[in-house]
């Protein structure tokens, strides 16, 4: 499938995106993204604001143009229509129990008493996730998305995942917006999924009278349940969406280091044959994953350190760099060997919103998350012409893999990544560009740079730079450089083939290095240009930048790939601003960068690859399943 694109066109209908959205686009870009979040949480579940206040935040104090609020499965017993800052529910008056405020006769499915999240310790009576999502959360959700006027919030679950940790999921079927009338649409699919595929419902009422619930499959026992769980639950989770809700649900696992390798024996992690499986069940549901995890306000920077799920259980890499899982940080890694197929497998990152750690909900600093929006942003594509964004839009551009993830604002929501050569056409990032053998192709990123503050709430000298005295505000991020990195694509490895347990791409390397002196400037645009001279192996190129000279002492080596997040910073924070809430040295004298400090120090961005393909050679996996997607679309009209 050879992709061609027309700048004009886009220029064209600028006029028109502006007025659909409400926002300003760029004529000097190509193209325009929108900023979201899937992946976030509530007190329906373990989080501490109201559904109210996580969504308000989201979309107005942050920015968000797209949300996905999302809870654990499982079941649950308070109620998010109420804030609860001091994580005890309803004992001070700030929370809420399900018990409290709805009757006995109104829970719904099998009777069950849970301590899970309880205020006091004490067993109370709990909801299935099912019934929460469409009885109270979803209904919450859709009255402050009216209230805000965005019609591209939508509901989804962060899935326990048989034989793995999480993953997160959508199905959008039935959630019609507020703009549709006076409907509210329903999300009875999405709550059937949970139902009949999260590890933790352990409800076998069958559900509500309005649902047609086919049964569900039990957990797997024994020496090897993880194993049986993959293959009997999980596998089976990601092909029912695939065969009833094929545009219009997501399977994206999460957080995938941080319970450490699979475990056949248990229920923790992923490697990389259990994507393979999960991309293979479902080619237009499972197309990536989160390996730039949320928390990036802990000190173990996402929750990712040695001994996670136990004694000698770390997580994988042990620990994050920059922010980022190995899977994904690792240059000839997990994702390059997932790319080296042509498959369709893209990143993104998340906020995994919880709480403030040792702070309350409502001030900026933290020791643990940061709110959707605040610190991380997932990019996708701005739909063109006149019309009004719809969750449908963000489900299809998380599949398209034309998105990008950003760190601390480091870039904005303005940008063109595009390969092309003479005489066939242009493709953008999870496209294919066909090309002759021995062709040109020239590789072009034009990224914009903010022209203010960014969320951070400090305005001192980033201690990082610091070390190299480079004084730079905490707010006032400037991208250092960037590296385009690329790697051969060699074919899909078959089940049960040698190299089918093996996470690596061999020939991936930083192909291209740019900084401020070799980038074009104009204005706040940054332009670089790779040509690839004569080429005769099909590749695919990604991109990554950083705020982060190469060689930074404790943050990136001398090529500029990011070093391990230690939990211990050999980062001094002597500035007099710096918060009390930092590490100290062994003396407790000197104060060291940490926390939410670190993040803002230590900012990335990520975007997905374009592929390109001989023209002599297959179609690659990654066309097959967009042409997969289109003709789907076609049967449904």
């Amino acid at each position: 499938m050879t992709t061609k694109s027309s700048t004009s066109k886009l220029a064209a209908n600028a006029s028109a995106i502006a007025l659909a959205t409400g926002l300003s686009v760029a004529p000097a870009f190509a193209d325009s993204y929108m900023a979201g979040d899937f992946h976030n949480h509530t007190t329906c579940n373990d989080g501490a604001t109201s559904v109210q206040t996580m969504i308000t935040a989201s979309l107005n104090t942050f920015g968000l143009e797209w949300l996905g609020d999302s809870g654990h499965g499982g079941s649950f017993t308070r109620d998010c229509r109420f804030d609860d800052p001091e994580g005890d529910s309803s004992k001070t008056g700030s929370g809420a129990l399900f018990e409290q405020t709805v009757n006995s006769w109104g829970f719904k499915g099998d009777v069950l008493t849970s301590t899970s999240n309880s205020p006091d310790g004490l067993p109370h009576r709990a909801m299935w996730e099912w019934q929460i999502m469409q009885d109270y959360h979803y209904p919450e959700m859709v009255r402050i998305a009216k209230l805000w006027g965005n019609t591209m919030t939508y509901m989804g679950t962060e899935q326990n995942v048989p034989g793995h940790e999480h993953a997160s999921t959508a199905v959008i079927a039935g959630q019609v917006t507020w703009t549709q009338g006076n409907k509210i649409g329903d999300v009875y699919a999405g709550a059937e999924y949970e139902y009949r595929f999260d590890r933790n419902d352990a409800d076998m009422s069958g559900g509500a009278p309005d649902h047609r619930w086919l049964g569900k499959i039990a957990n797997a026992t024994g020496p090897t349940l993880g194993v049986l769980n993959h293959k009997n639950k999980a596998l089976p989770g990601v092909k029912w969406m695939q065969k009833f809700y094929p545009l219009e649900s997501y399977f994206v696992p999460a957080h995938v280091e941080r319970a450490g390798v699979f475990d056949p024996a248990g229920n923790r992690g992923f490697n990389i044959e259990h994507f393979r499986d999960f991309n293979n069940a479902g080619p237009t549901v499972a197309f990536g994953f989160e390996t730039q995890p949320g928390h990036q306000a802990s000190n173990t920077r996402g929750e990712y350190r040695k001994d996670f799920g136990g004694p000698g259980i770390d997580s994988v890499g042990q620990t994050t760099r920059g922010g980022t899982g190995i899977y994904g940080a690792k240059i000839g890694g997990l994702w390059d060997a997932m790319l080296g197929e042509g498959r369709n497998w893209f990143f993104f990152a998340s906020s995994d919103f919880h709480n403030r750690g040792a702070f309350g909900p409502f001030v900026r600093q933290s020791t643990q998350d940061f709110y959707p929006g605040e610190y991380q942003k997932t990019y996708i594509l701005r739909p063109t012409g006149y019309q009004l964004p719809r969750p449908q839009t963000v489900v299809n551009g998380l599949r398209s893999g034309n998105s990008y993830s950003v760190m601390g604002d480091l870039i904005t929501n303005e940008l063109t990544y595009e390969a092309s050569s003479k005489g066939e056409g242009k493709a953008k990032m999870g496209q294919t560009l066909v090309v002759k053998r021995g062709a040109d192709v020239k590789v072009t990123l034009t990224v914009n740079l903010p022209t203010g503050p960014n969320n951070s709430p400090y305005s001192f000298d980033n201690p990082s730079l610091v070390q190299i005295g480079v004084h730079q505000p905490l707010n006032m991020p400037v991208l250092d450089h960037v590296d385009f990195i690329g790697g051969n694509v060699t074919g899909v490895v078959r089940p049960g083939s040698a190299n089918y347990t093996v996470p690596e791409n061999t020939s991936t390397r930083i192909l291209a290095t740019f900084d401020k002196d070799s980038w074009t400037v104009d204005g706040q645009s940054r332009t670089m240009t790779l040509t690839i001279k004569n080429v005769t192996k099909s590749q695919y190129i990604r991109v990554r930048g950083t705020n982060l000279p190469v060689g930074t002492p404790h943050e990136t080596d001398a090529k500029g790939n990011p070093l391990k997040d230690l939990p211990q910073s050999a980062i001094p924070c002597d500035d007099p601003a710096c918060p009390d809430h930092m590490q100290t040295n062994a003396s407790g004298k000197r104060k060291r960068s940490s926390f939410d400090v670190a993040a803002w120090s230590d900012l990335w961005f990520y975007a997905n690859p374009i592929f390109i393909r001989l023209e002599d050679e297959p179609e690659l996996l990654v066309e097959k399943n967009a042409d997969l997607a289109k003709e789907l679309k076609q049967a449904e009209k």
